[in-house]
């Protein structure tokens, strides 16, 4: 619920993604508007570009 409120309160956009996993994993609400959707997916390919700039 933490996370959910400065976006009800203040209009702040959130954008979700899991990190750790082989490949980006996008998490998004239903409730989600698509600015949000598209941050998440804008996400994904940075979040691979740098865990493979990482030694093994």
């Amino acid at each position: 619920m933490t996370a959910k409120q400065p976006m009800y309160l203040a209009g702040a956009e959130a954008a979700g993604i899991v990190l750790g996993a082989r490949v980006p994993i996008m998490l998004t609400s239903r409730a989600d508007g698509t600015l949000s959707r598209r941050a998440s997916a804008a996400l994904a390919p940075l979040s691979v570009r740098r865990s493979s700039c990482r030694a093994p």
